[in-house]
């Protein structure tokens, strides 16, 4: 049987059509629309196979254009922007039935040495992932008390991302807390080495707690009655060679919220507390008075 993580390294294996013309055809993930994560990872999986120079991804900026549908392929065009002796630049397009659901452009760069700081934020006081319970069994400790009508297999479908987050949120009644989040991640299993891979995995992990953590201020969730959420924007910085096989600390934040939209920062720390990766993410948060729309 094919494990969660071994379908998600699956999503990253395009099929080349066209010269900067990639395709995927296979299953797609997500829940009522594509994840975004998998979206973003594609797009810079195609990006790197335009990529001839030892340059690597170091920002991405992106724009969720349309819902993805989950029972369409995808298909991903390449435009190489620049090729600089230093800096190299893609923009990519996500596109299914002739129209764009994703935009991005990403900038990559040579190895080079230069100054060097981070300034101090420490986490020894954040407990240790294994002193933490998974999100995997809080979710089976909550589904008896959901009322919500959403099948459960998708709920308690075994994750290729393992999660371990230091603030408890009830999923069933989510109370109104500070919106700040510490989440310890990693990948389910084993991943290859290779960088383009890792940086991949990272970016299609970076889109999970960020909208959530500025939904905790106001005591709802994605179960949540009448409310729609979704990713509008989503940026990345690659600060570090990475290597996501052990564990990586997510902290994130969200400064404000306002126009139906909430803002959520985060950082990726791994455990010798060196900053690897910052994203950003601004997304939908509506409230409907009756059932909410797609």
């Amino acid at each position: 049987m094919t494990s969660p993580i071994e379908k998600t390294l699956a999503l990253l294996d395009l099929e080349k059509i066209d010269k900067n013309v990639f395709s995927w055809q296979g299953e797609n993930f997500g829940w009522h629309r594509i994840y975004g994560g998998q979206v973003m990872a594609q797009s810079l999986i195609a990006a790197y196979q335009t990529i001839e120079k030892k340059h690597f991804a170091h920002s991405f900026h992106s724009y969720f254009l349309r819902p993805g549908l989950l029972e369409d392929s995808i298909l991903f065009d390449v435009d190489s922007i620049r090729d600089g002796k230093s800096f190299t630049t893609r923009r990519v397009r996500a596109i299914q039935n002739g129209e764009a659901i994703f935009a991005c452009s990403i900038s990559f760069q040579k190895d080079e040495k230069g100054f060097e700081h981070q300034i101090d934020d420490s986490f020894n006081d954040v407990p240790k992932p294994n002193d933490l319970p998974s999100d995997w069994d809080l979710r089976k400790d909550a589904i008896d008390k959901m009322k919500s009508q959403r099948p459960k297999s998708s709920f308690l479908r075994e994750q290729e991302i393992e999660m371990r987050s230091v603030q408890h949120v009830d999923y069933a009644n989510p109370e109104k807390i500070d919106p700040v989040k510490d989440i310890w991640m990693r990948p389910n299993g084993e991943i290859p080495k290779d960088l383009e891979i890792n940086q991949a995995l990272l970016l299609y992990a970076s889109d999970r707690g960020l909208l959530g953590t500025a939904q905790h201020p106001h005591g709802i969730n994605f179960m949540s009655k009448y409310f729609q959420a979704a990713s509008l924007d989503h940026a990345m910085w690659f600060h570090a060679k990475i290597d996501f096989s052990n564990w990586f600390l997510h902290r994130i934040d969200s400064p404000i919220a306002r126009n139906a939209r909430g803002f959520a920062r985060g950082s990726f720390y791994d455990q010798q507390g060196r900053l690897i990766a910052s994203c950003a993410q601004e997304g939908l948060m509506r409230m409907w008075d009756t059932p909410k729309k797609d």
